[in-house]
């Protein structure tokens, strides 16, 4: 969400070392955008590992009941493509599921409403209920991947889930913001963010779709030639479609700051335009893990409320966003589908970058209604950002999965895009 209205920098900001006169929420504007777009993404699809399974949980307490699932899952290449008037006979929008790059092994446990969760606490054993919204956190994370230096990370992060139907079947879907702790090899001292979405099948079913993003101002793991071809596998989820875009300010529409009567930041009015993009990324080189983002053409806007406290001086702080409107649009540019989501479940982090005040953004939410190709649709929105307050600007990584077994959605993308 963009964070474009803030006033005020949180305790620390470096304004005072501006030259004189200059303007905060300008100066230095376009070598920030510059930076918070110079990012690392790896898109990736959690499949099941035979060779090291996901272990059930039971509780103590309920025979019969889960309060979560040691995981161990083997990690794809992941390539989703969307683009606006493809070549004939190509769909505007598909996706595949490449060669195994990674193993990630995570402590998933469900935990009460009121609970402060963090890397080194415990929850109480609280028990699965795959019919109502409930909170978990992720204990233990660590992924690796596939290269010489073994890179990789440790994290923690939480989450919740968001019960659903599909055709009539209950679907479990969950959504999840983890903060990169320590990172190695390729990763070291590297900022990241990885979010989740995806949907579990108790006890030993995942189909999760991870994208981490790591700033990169330096430029280490940019892919300076071409990337390794994907080598493709059969699709383990056929039903579902992807929508990745890349949300950046609309110089077209002011965004406005929402203040308490005593002055206090509560957020602001927000709008987007959006853009297709397509991440890329291999491990079989010599250099590790290598990155690429190509970016394409404008196709919506967004429009929001966002609840965020740039002065709030916790390391991790809440967000969340109201009034979530996507706004796509056909080849003639005239609107044909409006997505109605919003960030439920969202975490602010704050992270120095080239001097200036800097949050790392993640979050989730379910699709609340729509028209067009989003029409009855059930699905999951993630955001994996980054903001500056000072000077006013963003770089925010959108994901819609959608779950499209007929394939309606695809279908209305490709009368309209094609």
């Amino acid at each position: 969400m963009n964070i474009n209205s803030f006033s005020k920098p949180y305790a620390g900001s470096p304004v005072k070392s501006l030259p004189p006169g200059a303007n905060p929420e300008t100066y230095g504007i376009e070598s920030m955008t510059a930076l918070l777009k110079r990012a690392a993404y790896f898109p990736i699809f959690s499949v099941h590992d035979p060779g090291r399974p996901n272990m059930p949980l039971p509780s103590p307490n309920k025979p019969g009941a889960l309060i979560g699932v040691d995981v161990n899952e083997e990690l794809h290449r992941f390539d989703v493509r969307a683009e606006l008037a493809p070549s004939i006979g190509c769909p505007p929008i598909s996706k595949r599921v490449g060669e195994p790059v990674a193993n990630v092994s995570i402590r998933w446990l469900v935990i009460p409403d009121d609970f402060v969760a963090a890397p080194d606490r415990i929850p109480p054993p609280t028990e699965l209920d795959p019919t109502r919204s409930q909170r978990f956190a992720m204990l233990n994370g660590h992924m690796t991947f596939k290269d010489e230096k073994q890179s990789g990370f440790r994290a923690f992060g939480t989450g919740r889930t968001f019960p659903a139907l599909v055709e009539g079947r209950p679907q479990l879907r969950i959504g999840a913001v983890i903060n990169v702790l320590e990172g190695f090899g390729a990763f070291r001292a590297l900022p990241g963010t990885v979010v989740v979405n995806g949907y579990i099948q108790p006890p030993y079913g995942l189909d999760l779709n991870f994208v981490i993003r790591f700033a990169d101002p330096d430029s280490k793991l940019l892919a300076g030639s071409r990337i390794t071809p994907i080598q493709p596998i059969a699709d383990p989820d056929p039903e579902t479609a992807f929508l990745v875009l890349l949300g950046e300010p609309d110089p077209t529409r002011p965004t406005t700051l929402n203040q308490a009567p005593n002055g206090t930041v509560l957020g602001s009015n927000v709008f987007e335009r959006l853009r297709l993009v397509r991440l890329n990324f291999d491990v079989g080189t010599r250099r590790g893990p290598r990155s690429r983002v190509s970016e394409g053409a404008l196709v919506g806007t967004l429009s929001g409320t966002l609840s965020f406290n740039p002065m709030d001086p916790r390391a991790v702080s809440p967000i969340q966003t109201t009034n979530g409107v996507f706004t796509f649009y056909d080849r003639n540019g005239c609107a044909f589908g409006v997505l109605r989501a919003n960030i439920v479940e969202g975490r602010a982090f704050p992270t120095p970058l080239g001097g200036r005040p800097v949050w790392r953004f993640g979050g989730v939410g379910p699709f609340l209604g729509g028209t067009g190709p989003f029409q009855d649709a059930v699905g999951m929105i993630s955001l994996n950002a980054a903001v500056s307050v000072f000077p006013r600007t963003l770089s925010n990584l959108y994901v819609l999965r959608v779950s499209d077994p007929d394939g309606r959605f695809r279908a209305s993308f490709a009368r309209a895009w094609s």
